[in-house]
């Protein structure tokens, strides 16, 4: 998919402002994107016009009432079940790791709803983020997609076949980082950290995010995730099911922990189903 640099624009202003309640004013969006004073004002009055946004008597932007019938039409796309909250909290408890639950599109998966509990999700994976739907993202419904798309996913990474075999057999997708990683890891985090901070930086953040995924999610087979062996696990994900049985959702765990012995797998494995099964039971539903 080819980007539009207009619309990136667009969608960091809107993404900035619901990041500032107070509001900001058009040279303190120009200065936090990277924009000229004039494309900064272009894309607010684009967006003053349908109400999107709202300009104050003090001049400064906010996101306006324009936007309530967007977020309707969202909850109405996207039903989280009433415990979806809670379920996510108590897994989190009970793994001691960072919960995410996300819609799995077409071209790219949506956290939905997170969860750090006693550990922590990984920089830059909030509520609303987006990332490109190519491995790890979207392994756990990917095996019952159009076959189409499942070659479109493991093109990204043919490795990543056998957890597509791994999730029909488990119900869960496993991944370890890569082998030579270890060091790399905290510092890409500590980077995506850095960016989050730095709004017009969503081309490279993005770009530091594929390379976190790339080092962190090389697939399991059924064979070793069964094992007797203490094995490291980055990731776990298991599908949600919507009200007619297709898995639409991606519940997602993340120990990201070097060593895992094969009882406490086995533990992660039955808490992350279970929770996963919880939720479908509930919803998530899509018309």
């Amino acid at each position: 998919m080819v980007a539009s640099p207009p619309t990136e624009r667009v969608v960091a202003v809107v993404e900035l402002l619901a990041a500032a309640p107070r509001g900001l004013s058009v040279s303190e969006v120009a200065a936090r994107l990277d924009l000229n004073r004039s494309t900064a004002t272009a894309v607010l009055a684009a967006l003053e016009a349908p109400g999107w946004v709202l300009r104050g008597p003090d001049r400064l932007y906010t996101l306006g009432a324009g936007l309530l019938a967007v977020a309707d039409a969202v909850r109405a796309r996207v039903r989280l079940p009433a415990a979806a909250a809670e379920v996510l909290a108590e897994l989190a408890t009970r793994v001691g790791c960072g919960v995410a639950l996300s819609l799995v599109g077409v071209d790219q998966v949506v956290f939905v709803a997170v969860e750090p509990g006693p550990g922590r999700v990984p920089a830059g994976i909030e509520v609303g983020t987006r990332l490109p739907l190519r491995p790890p993202a979207g392994a756990a419904v990917m095996p019952w997609r159009p076959a189409a798309e499942r070659t479109a996913w493991l093109a990204h990474a043919p490795e990543s076949a056998p957890v597509l075999d791994t999730i029909r057999a488990h119900g869960v997708a496993a991944w370890r980082p890569r082998r030579d990683a270890t060091e790399l890891l905290p510092v890409l985090r500590d980077v995506v950290g850095l960016l989050d901070e730095h709004p017009g930086r969503a081309e490279l953040r993005a770009r530091v995010l594929d390379q976190l995924a790339a080092i962190s999610a090389h697939a399991y087979t059924d064979a070793e995730l069964t094992s007797d062996r203490t094995l490291p696990l980055s990731y776990l994900a298991a599908p949600v099911r919507d009200a007619h049985g297709r898995p639409t959702h991606e519940l997602q765990i993340g120990p990201l922990r070097a060593a895992v012995g094969p009882t406490e797998r086995r533990d992660y494995i039955t808490e992350l189903r279970t929770a996963a099964e919880r939720l479908s039971v509930a919803g998530p539903s899509l018309p």
